[in-house]
This record gives structure tokens, sequence and C-alpha cells, in this order.
């Protein structure tokens, strides 16, 4: 309101950057609130996206509020009219100055511990504002000193630094909403392939935002690896990728046996010991009591010796 009085351009357009500030908190309450309801049947991977969808409504938003601004000043380079700068003016810039360090700072704070897309795409808008600011001061002082050309020419920096905060947040949900991967497929294999029984990673694949990841890994293991022991080594994949990734959400593990390798003699006792273990077969141990143990039998084909695999 204060712009349009006294024609400000600068003023005016740190206005219009204020409202669409206003308008982003709103977006990110309501974006927030949706996106925290837990999955469901329609929705089995949550409504995060919800809340990348209204950070990019902010980064458009924002672009609007750069096309306006840049069309007024081109008109007031132009046309050539000069802005009334006031006391008022002065006083409404001095205010708004430390009230957007406050909230750009909060924000920012807020977001890294939450995690928060939305937040963060917010604190990146308002530090913006700091910056703008400065230029409508800037502005204003060079146009009481005669500088007619300093107004429309702030407000075009402003502009830009309007522009640079909107493809910043583009950027990143654009990145989330086409699944790039957070995480490199080789960072994940290496870290996988630290886990025994797993021979090679076939593929790592992971999506979604930082605070919650969805990770995909495909994995060779010996063709005699049974079900219980598949099973673990599941888990322990999803503990190593945990420990050394952060905002992991979920991993899902995929097995596929190893093609024309040499068979693993000690996973397929295993695998027939177990098939029969139901069935206890009396014994008596030197110097012992007679008690119920198990007694296995393994036999090799010729050539073939038994090797200690204590890894499995």
């Amino acid at each position: 309101m204060v712009g349009f009085l006294t024609g400000a351009l600068a003023i005016t357009a740190d206005g219009f950057h204020s409202l669409m500030d206003g308008t982003g908190n709103v977006i990110a309450l309501i974006t927030s609130r949706l996106a925290s309801r837990p999955p469901d049947a329609s929705h089995p991977y949550g409504h995060r996206r919800i809340e990348t969808i209204g950070a990019l409504s902010i980064g458009v938003l924002l672009l609007i509020t750069a096309y306006e601004i840049v069309r007024g000043a081109v008109e007031r380079l132009t046309t050539g009219t000069e802005a009334d700068t006031s006391l008022l003016a002065f006083i409404v810039v001095a205010i708004t100055l430390p009230i957007n360090l406050f909230v750009a700072s909060y924000e920012r704070r807020e977001g890294r511990r939450l995690q928060s897309e939305i937040l963060l795409a917010d604190a990146s808008n308002t530090t913006a504002d700091v910056f703008v600011t400065l230029s409508v001061l800037v502005s204003m002082v060079l146009t009481m000193l005669g500088l007619s050309w300093a107004d429309p020419a702030v407000a075009l920096i402003i502009v830009a630094l309007i522009a640079r905060a909107a493809l910043k947040i583009l950027r990143s949900t654009g990145d989330v909403l086409t699944d790039r991967a957070p995480i490199e497929p080789q960072a994940i294999a290496a870290v996988v392939e630290q886990v025994p029984s797993v021979n090679r990673v076939m593929r790592a694949r992971s999506r979604g935002p930082s605070d919650e990841i969805f990770v995909d890994i495909d994995v060779e293991v010996p063709p005699e690896t049974t079900a219980d022991r598949a099973a673990a080594i599941a888990d322990a994949i999803r503990r190593k990728v945990r420990e050394q990734f952060s905002g992991i959400r979920e991993v899902e593990v995929g097995f596929e046996p190893v093609r024309g390798a040499e068979p693993d003699y000690t996973l397929a006792a295993r695998a027939r010991l177990m098939r029969w273990a139901w069935l206890p077969t009396p014994c008596v141990w030197p110097a012992m009591a007679i008690r119920k143990c198990w007694k296995c039998t393994l036999k090799f084909p010729a050539g073939k010796r038994w090797r200690k695999r204590t890894s499995r």
C-alpha cells in the first residue's frame, strides 16, 4: 500500500514479495497438515508429495511476482516518472527488515530440524526478502540524492533475487516429482556389498525427498540360500543402509540366485538339515549320559573339500 501511495517501485516490489510470502505461509500450513496424514489404501507411500506440490506452488507465485515487477520497472524507465520518498516509506522498510531476519532464521532452523521441504523453501524465500529490503533502502537514498533511475534499477535487482529463489525451489521440487535419485546407486551398492552372503548388487535405486527416501535393492545370493537365511540377509541390509544414510523411510530387498556358480555345499547341507530338523535322532556321546542330539553326515563329491564358512 505504501509503495502505491508513494510511487516507489522498489517498495511496491518488496510489498508484492511480502504478499507472496504470506500466501506461501498459508500454503505451507495447509500442505504440511495434509502431508502428515499416514499412508492409506489409495496412497500406500504416504502423502508427502502434497508438501512438494505446495513448495512448487510457492516457486510459481514467485515467478509471477517477478514478472509483475519487471513490467513496472520497464514502464518506469521508459516514462521517467520519479518516486516520492517520504518518512512513512522509511519507517515501513525499517520495520520490515528485522521481521524478515527473524522469520528467515526461525524457518530455516525448524526446516532443518523437521527435514521439511516446505519450510526450507519458504526460508529461502524469506531470506531473499532480507536482501530485497536492503536494496529498497539503498534505492530510496539514491532517489533522494536525485538519481531517479535508481528506483527501477534496484527493482530489477530485486527481480533477479526473487527469480533466483524461485528457480531454486522449482529445481528441488522438480527433482522429487520426477523421482531423481537422492542417493547415488554406487554409494548404496558399496554399502550393501559389505553385508556377508551378498555376492553382488544387481540394482540399487532410491527416490523421494531427502527426509523420506525409499530404497529398492536387488542382490545376488547363492541358489542354496533358504528363505529364513534370505530374511536374515535382508534385515542386515536394511540395518546397514539405515546406519550409513539418513532420511531412510523404507528399504525393499529382492533376491536373485547366482547363475552358473559352483554349488555352495555348506549352504546345501544346512538347507537339507533344516528340512529334516523336526526328526530327532538318538545318539551316544562318549563319557556322557544318553541324550537326544542331532547327527549330520556330510558327503562331498570326489575332489571337493570342506571349507570353513564362518561368514555364512
